[in-house]
């Protein structure tokens, strides 16, 4: 073996043991234990790793949908039992909050997932690490790898563990159920006009788009929300500017 197979060896051994070390730390801060690291491994792949470096291992797409379940199931028998005197229409507004992913981004946020996913370089160049829809689908993806290892119960401690403190400031925040009507509400009252949302960006492939909205009020710029399609941007950006409204930073 010449020289460079020798430091291509070495660099590789370094960063099994850097990524390696990255993930146990993770598994402290979720206060998860996996059995199988290789499941916890994918929940962190993006695909654009996979595309960019044609790694072996596969991307965490398979375990976002199975993980996308595995939450609405959890969150759905929370709110079942928690409010038992809710009508239906209330439950799935509150449910759809939730599990939006501005709220499971937010959450990421919190934890800094967005610096354990393996991704291309392209992306990460791009913002990938701080994106709502990779973050969001990260979180999905972690779920699945949960319920895979351990099974429901686990899956169901780690969800409300996440989710628990959303759950119960959406229930509090009545805006956070319909934001967009909310948010419609309070303009057409003041102002007697409607908020206005330009798609001031939309990159990435058709089937993994990312829009950027800016939110206008009476021709002022108010606050910006992005997701992986126009609504989901949208209902962030409205989720924005009642969030400063609320807190009394700016009033619109």
């Amino acid at each position: 073996m010449d020289d460079d197979e020798n430091s291509t060896s070495d660099h590789h051994r370094k960063s099994k043991r850097s990524r390696y070390r990255q993930l146990e730390h993770l598994q402290s801060v979720l206060k998860l234990r996996f059995r199988n690291k290789s499941l916890l491994g994918k929940a962190l792949t993006h695909r654009s790793y996979v595309n960019e470096c044609g790694a072996i291992a596969k991307d965490n797409e398979r375990l976002e949908y199975l993980g996308d379940s595995v939450l609405a199931l959890v969150v759905n028998e929370y709110l079942f039992k928690k409010f038992e005197d809710y009508l239906e229409g209330d439950l799935a507004k509150i449910k759809s909050a939730v599990v939006s992913e501005a709220t499971l981004a937010a959450v990421a946020r919190e934890l800094n997932l967005g610096s354990y996913i393996q991704m291309g370089r392209g992306e990460e160049m791009s913002g990938g690490r701080d994106r709502t829809s990779i973050l969001a689908n990260t979180v999905e993806a972690l779920i699945g790898a949960v319920y895979l290892d351990a099974g429901l119960r686990e899956s169901r401690r780690f969800v409300l563990g996440l989710l628990k403190g959303a759950i119960d400031r959406i229930d509090r925040l009545s805006y956070y159920r319909d934001p967009k009507t909310t948010l419609q509400e309070i303009v057409q009252k003041k102002y007697k006009d409607r908020p206005e949302y330009r798609v001031i960006e939309e990159s990435g492939p058709d089937h993994n788009k990312n829009f950027l909205v800016q939110l206008v009020v009476q021709g002022r710029d108010i606050c910006v929300g992005t997701g992986s399609s126009k609504r989901k941007a949208e209902i962030e950006a409205a989720l924005h500017a009642l969030e400063i409204i609320h807190r009394g930073d700016a009033p619109l």
